[in-house]
């Protein structure tokens, strides 16, 4: 039991389960477009809050006896998440583009700066996803941690995308309100250790 729940495997298989339909519609394309948009960019903010999750919820966990276990689990798995919410990004990405179908339409319509904004943004994770490994870690030093600090300026340019192209706006500012307490959660808990 203990190792299906270690299962890294079984992580990427659970969190790949939404895509089932993203990837069956890139070859039959009978789905509603803007359903598939809206999937692939919820999912992937979802994942994107679970990264962003792990610091602040052990710092308030740290005195429960369940808290050196929990931060075993969630910790080695932080990377996973984000990688998984990139996954999705890109799903989001390459049914924009077989939407759109013409590249140079693509290239003329990223000067929207609603696009624009979306664009940097997966820009932003693609370098966080390409470097989410001990290699690039290791060979970057403490330069990693600086680059993957762009999470924050990643995740306030993915809203913005959203918020701009005002579809389902009740569900963005619920997903930017819940992030938002959660980062003012932990830099209070961090600046109150560090007063302390």
């Amino acid at each position: 039991m203990r190792r299906t729940l270690n299962s890294v495997l079984l992580l990427y298989i659970i969190m790949a389960i939404p895509s089932y339909e993203l990837v069956i519609d890139l070859w039959q394309s009978d789905r509603y477009y803007a359903q598939m948009m809206h999937t692939s960019g919820v999912v992937s903010i979802f994942l994107l809050g679970l990264s962003l999750t792990v610091t602040p919820a052990l710092m308030l966990v740290k005195h429960l006896p369940i808290s050196i276990a929990l931060g075993r689990w969630l910790l080695p798995r932080r990377r996973h998440f984000g990688l998984g919410s990139f996954y999705y990004a890109s799903l989001h990405l390459v049914h924009y583009i077989r939407q759109v179908d013409d590249l140079e339409v693509v290239a003329y319509e990223a000067l929207d700066y609603e696009l624009t904004i979306g664009w940097l943004a997966f820009l932003i994770f693609a370098a966080l996803a390409l470097t989410s490994n001990n290699a690039s870690q290791k060979y970057l030093k403490t330069k990693w941690k600086h680059l993957h600090r762009l999470t924050y300026l990643g995740t306030a340019l993915t809203f913005a995308h959203w918020l701009l192209f005002d579809f389902f706006l009740d569900q963005a500012l619920t997903w930017l309100a819940v992030l938002v307490v959660i980062k003012a959660t932990h830099i209070a808990i961090y600046h109150n250790r560090k007063t302390a």
